[in-house]
C-alpha cells in the first residue's frame, strides 16, 4: 500500500504591487535544501534563483507567475513563505558598529533580537510614481523590475539597460510610443539630459522595498540602536 500524503495547509495574503489576494503553502524539505544550498553558496545570483523556484512550487494560484511579479512583490511572497515554514519568530544577533557605541565607549557585547517576519511590509516612498514627467511635454511610464530585471546588476550589467528593461511607453500631448525592442529604450535613455536622466534614476531608488525598521537595546552597555533590514538577502 503507498504511503499516505501529508496535509499541506494554505495561506493567502495580498499582494503589495495591486492588492491582489494570492494563497501559498508552507515550503517542504525538498525546497528548504534548495534554499539552503543557495545560501551556502553566498552568491546573489544563485540565492535569487532558489527563491524563484520556491515561490514558483509553494504559490498555488494559478495566475501567478513569479518571473513576470515586481521584485519586491516577489520578496514579500517570499517572507510570508518562510514565515509560514519554519515560524513566524526569527533570532537574530547586533552588536555596535566597530564595537563602539555612540558614546565613544567600547562595547562588543552581542545582544540577541527576535524578528516577527509577518510584521515586515512592502514600504513605498511618498510620492513615488511610475509615470515620469520629463519636461512637461514629454514623459514616460515604466513598470517594476521583475526578477530577471535586477538579476542584470548581480551580472554586471549598468543602471541603463536595467532602466531600459524596464520602459513601457513613451508619450506625449498628441500620441503614446511603445519601444520596438530594448535597443530602442536605451537609445531613448541616453539621449535625456541629466535632469531627466535624474528623474529616472528617482524611479529606481524610490521603488517600493521590502523594509523593517526596530530598535533594539545593548544588553551591557543600554544604548539604542536602530537597524534597518531591507530587500530579500536580509530575510533570506
Amino acid at each position: 500500500m503507498a504511503l499516505p500524503k501529508i496535509a499541506i495547509p494554505r495561506f493567502n495574503i495580498e499582494l503589495p504591487s495591486n492588492g491582489k489576494k494570492i494563497s501559498f503553502r508552507p515550503f517542504v524539505v525538498k525546497e528548504e535544501k534548495l534554499l539552503l544550498m543557495a545560501a551556502s553558496s553566498d552568491d546573489q545570483s544563485s540565492m535569487m534563483d532558489a527563491v524563484k523556484d520556491v515561490i514558483t512550487a509553494c504559490v498555488l494560484s494559478e495566475d501567478i507567475d513569479a518571473e513576470k511579479l515586481p521584485y519586491f512583490d516577489l520578496e514579500y511572497i517570499f517572507v510570508n513563505i518562510r514565515a509560514k515554514s519554519i515560524g513566524e519568530i526569527v533570532k537574530m544577533e547586533y552588536r555596535h558598529t566597530g564595537g563602539v557605541n555612540y558614546q565613544g565607549i567600547k562595547c562588543d557585547t552581542v545582544t540577541p533580537v527576535a524578528i516577527n517576519l509577518e510584521q515586515v511590509k512592502v514600504e513605498k516612498a511618498d510620492g513615488h510614481t511610475n509615470k515620469i514627467d520629463l519636461d512637461g511635454n514629454l514623459g514616460m511610464v515604466m513598470k517594476y523590475p521583475t526578477i530577471s530585471d535586477v538579476k542584470l546588476l548581480t551580472q554586471g550589467k549598468d543602471e541603463i539597460e536595467l532602466l531600459a528593461k524596464c520602459v513601457v511607453s513613451v508619450y506625449d500631448a498628441d500620441n503614446v510610443y511603445e519601444p520596438d525592442n530594448i535597443e530602442d529604450s536605451v537609445q531613448f535613455i541616453e539621449s535625456l539630459n541629466s535632469a531627466q536622466f535624474a528623474k529616472l534614476t528617482k524611479f529606481v531608488e524610490t521603488i517600493p522595498k521590502l523594509k523593517h525598521t526596530f530598535t533594539y537595546k545593548c544588553r551591557n552597555c543600554g544604548q539604542e540602536d536602530v537597524i534597518t533590514l531591507e530587500g530579500m538577502s536580509d530575510f533570506f
